[in-house]
């Protein structure tokens, strides 16, 4: 094939790292391979077989070892896929995979978690290495000197290296870093197995709960996940080989990277397996803070480990140089000079430098939020790429499509027998008691204590500007509706695919939507049955027989087993004005009995943390509960898909109608219960307001009673846009026949899976308040604003489209900040919580 790119574009690939050199040969990708592969997570191998146990823990690493060799192989063979064109980054295989916009969506941010990420967390390994080489050199002789000091002396090495042009330019010092890591990780097995099995040594689990076996498991396959990130570079290191029809450079690819893998078992297994062995569950999550002695022996081998970071560090920076560098050059048109170059990868330096000193302890963040990007785009994103192109009939990326105006009679008829678009008669009220219930959940009782968490100030601010963004992102979507004539958006997911293509918009809104939708209801199923739970004993007062949390939650889930098969939204419109009508209920009831107890003794409204760090938790925490509390607009294009609209009448007057009455209910509801509840007991509150208000006795079994009846219909409200999603792929997508029998075991599916989760994680609402957080705030906050702005276009500047980006940029904040405190809540809950309880 004819290369048909302009003398400029040649120009500017030749310039750019990953294609401005193609004389690699196959031992470069060994080295290459070995230095990515091989970093400093071999060392934790030994703590993660420690959380992980002998059987499982040797299952995982070898299943890891073949899945990932696979994976790699994939990626080998895809890189030359189409005659004539080479894949030479990532995300470009991606882009041919699942399209231009998307493949750029799916690939460059979990890509760039990963290498950003690993470059910061070798900073931090780099000086950590060099300050035990200190230590171990001066013996508490010398100047004490801070870990900042050696991440900078560590960073000045980058500040030279990062200017070597491409990957092959610094093969000598990847040849380096390969050899050094199969050094140290000798020394770590080697020195393991002279120091023999250490007395009293336990292979057992060290949690004491089998919730801390549960979490450390987890854990211990983030850490082999971890180890395994050699994937996101592999591409770019097979650019460099030079590649002709009847040579393709998979040839030489694969022959190194065997032998690298070779290698990497060499590593891997022995430290692994040796480590573990010698120290049992006591081993550090580094094994050479395990081996104190000899001290020469670990001082080189920190020495190795520094050598070998410095190489790592420059391969998984190239990928990152080539992408912003060819954005400058290739969109924002700068000139390809070496002075572009030197700001560019000095600043990337200095910024990996700043966060690893102001975080020092980040891998251990990566090891969380890495977890969303090293699985991926190791273990299973190669294999979804490889069904995609070579097997494109059995594989759909898009599940639900969408529905052109010239329907068919088979299409019409299944239409009329979903649950979103089966019944169009709603009235304006109904809008205004499903809003209601969608809205003012349980979330409202934990709102005095999020003010506790956010102080007087700040707690009347956010929620006040959470109440009127909302309100006004509420409207937005309510206008979206029916904004192309003649045709209507009657699911969130169908104004994003008109927003953002077919396949990237249900990439964004589907993911979210459903996080929140069933995340919800299990929330809501753990709620029944404790607030069923809290009226037991507050009417049997100790005198009967106490009863697990489980049989509860069951009993709950027992109501929804018949209600689920309602078809639709109109269908549970009297269970949801019931709903709506206790949540006033409750609500009132909590802000009058809290009136009526009055201002608690020594009541104090400071911040109850015993450290400005605590404080800060805490109040990401705050306004995660607050986010929780404006849920509602995950089904409000599907409550607007209920009521009738014709051109004349469009459906979007009577829905706004409803929203501004719930809107009315909602501040009755949020604004006295949390004021007040916080301004009663003040940062004593409880997370439910109802817990801190004991008595009368049958004032607070009636408030339970209601948020029972309540939440039943919430759930309800949350199910039904689930289970038309689930219909929809079942009909439309995998041809099954609409029949009342695949709707009874779909929704019955759906109620016991909801109910198992409630019974497993009574802490659910924890883990929510954290995952929640990446969804809760974009569905409501933001991504009704980036839409409008993608749609209307409004003029920059102009009051509209200030608005707008007001509102988006806390949106983001907000996505940011909740989920840190909701981490928070997740460790306290898990510490004091232990299983079928």
């Amino acid at each position: 094939m004819a290369d048909e790119r302009s003398v400029e574009q040649k120009a500017i690939d030749a310039w750019l790292p990953v294609t401005s050199s193609r004389n690699a040969k196959w031992w470069y990708s060994t080295f290459h391979n070995v230095t990515a592969m091989v970093g400093a997570g071999v060392l934790s191998l030994p703590y993660a077989m420690s959380e992980l146990g002998w059987g499982p823990g040797v299952t995982v690493l070898v299943i890891s070892w073949i899945i990932t060799l696979y994976t790699l192989w994939q990626m080998v063979e895809m890189h030359e896929m189409v005659p004539g064109k080479r894949f030479d980054r990532y995300h470009e295989l991606g882009q041919h995979a699942f399209g231009e916009k998307l493949g750029l969506w799916i690939v460059v941010p979990q890509q760039l978690i990963v290498e950003v990420g690993v470059d910061i967390v070798y900073m931090v390994t780099g000086g950590k290495s060099l300050q035990k080489i200190y230590d171990l050199v001066c013996k508490g002789d010398c100047l004490k000197m801070k870990l900042k000091h050696f991440i900078m002396t560590f960073a000045s090495v980058h500040f030279v290296l990062v200017h070597l042009p491409n990957l092959d330019s610094i093969s000598g010092v990847s040849l380096a870093a390969a050899v050094m890591s199969l050094s140290y990780s000798i020394i770590a097995w080697v020195a393991s197995a002279k120091k023999g099995v250490q007395p009293d040594v336990d292979y057992g689990y060290k949690a004491k709960t089998d919730l801390g076996v549960v979490f450390n498991f987890f854990s211990g396959l983030g850490e082999v996940a971890f180890a395994y990130a050699g994937h996101n570079v592999v591409l770019e290191i097979q650019a460099t080989i030079p590649s002709t029809p009847e040579k393709p450079s998979k040839g030489p690819m694969w022959r190194g990277v065997v032998v690298a893998y070779i290698v990497v078992a060499v590593c891997y297994f022995p430290v692994a397996l040796v480590g573990y062995w010698v120290f049992g569950n006591s081993v550090q999550d580094n094994v050479l803070i395990s081996l104190e002695k000899p001290t020469w022996l670990i001082l080189l081998a920190n020495l190795f480990v520094v050598i070998h970071v410095i190489g790592s560090y420059q391969i998984y920076a190239m990928p990152v140089f080539d992408m912003v560098e060819t954005l400058l050059v290739k969109k924002l048109r700068f000139r390809p000079t070496w002075y572009l170059r030197f700001i560019t990868r000095t600043t990337y330096v200095g910024l990996t430098m700043v966060i690893a000193i102001a975080i020092p302890f980040f891998g251990g963040l990566l090891g969380f939020f890495g977890g969303f990007a090293f699985a991926p785009t190791t273990y299973f994103l190669p294999c979804v790429m490889w069904l995609v192109l070579y097997k494109p009939r059995r594989f759909s990326v898009s599940w639900f499509i969408n529905w052109a105006d010239g329907r068919s009679e088979e299409q019409r008829k299944i239409d009329e027998w979903l649950p979103i678009t089966s019944s169009r008669n709603a009235k304006w009220w109904y809008s205004a008691f499903h809003n209601i219930t969608a809205m003012v959940g349980a979330g409202v009782l934990g709102l005095p204590y999020a003010m506790a968490e956010l102080g007087w100030g700040p707690g009347v601010a956010v929620l006040f500007v959470s109440w009127v963004i909302t309100l006004y992102t509420l409207w937005q979507m309510v206008e979206m509706h029916e904004m192309v004539p003649g045709k209507r958006f009657d699911r969130y997911h169908e104004l994003g695919q008109h927003v953002f293509g077919k396949k990237l918009g249900l990439c964004i809104i589907v993911p979210q939507q459903l996080v929140v939708e069933v995340g919800l209801d299990i929330v809501y199923m753990v709620t029944g049955g404790k607030s069923f739970q809290k009226i037991h004993d507050l009417v049997c007062n100790d005198n009967c027989v106490e009863i697990k949390l489980t049989y509860y939650i069951m009993i709950f889930a027992s109501v929804h087993f018949v209600l689920s098969h309602l078809p639709n939204f109109n269908a549970i419109s009297g269970v949801s004005l019931i709903a709506a009508i206790m949540s006033l209920s409750y609500c009132t009831i909590a802000w009058a009995a809290s009136i009526d107890k009055g201002v608690q003794p020594g009541v104090d409204y400071g911040y109850k943390a015993e450290n400005t760090g605590e404080a800060i938790f805490n109040f990401f925490g705050g306004l995660g509960e607050v986010a929780f509390a404006y849920a509602g607009h995950n089904v409000v294009l599907e409550i607007q898909a209920t009521i009738p609209s014709t051109p004349e009448k469009p459906s979007k007057g009577p829905m706004w109608k409803g929203v501004l009455v719930a809107y009315i209910v909602v501040a009755l509801c949020y604004f006295p219960v949390a004021i007040i509840g916080y301004y009663t007991f003040g940062n004593s509150v409880s997370d439910n307001i109802l817990i801190s208000l004991n008595k009368p006795t049958w004032l607070i079994v009636l408030a339970n009673a209601f948020v029972v009846i309540h939440i039943i219909g919430s759930y309800q409200l949350y199910a039904i846009p689930v289970f038309d999603m689930v219909e929809t792929y079942l009909v439309k997508n995998l041809r099954l026949k609409p029949t009342w029998y695949l709707r009874f075991f779909t929704r019955n599916l759906y109620v016991a899976f909801t109910m198992i989760v409630g019974i497993i994680f009574p802490f659910f609402g924890g883990l929510l308040g954290f995952f929640g957080g990446f969804a809760f705030a974009p569905t409501t906050y933001f991504l009704p604003c980036i839409m409008w702005l993608s749609i209307y276009k409004p003029k920059k500047w102009g009051l509209s489209w200030t608005t707008n980006w007001i509102c988006i940029i806390l949106g983001v904040m907000l996505t940011v900040l909740a989920p840190i405190g909701g981490l928070r809540t997740i460790i306290v809950q898990a510490k004091s919580y232990k299983f079928f309880s």
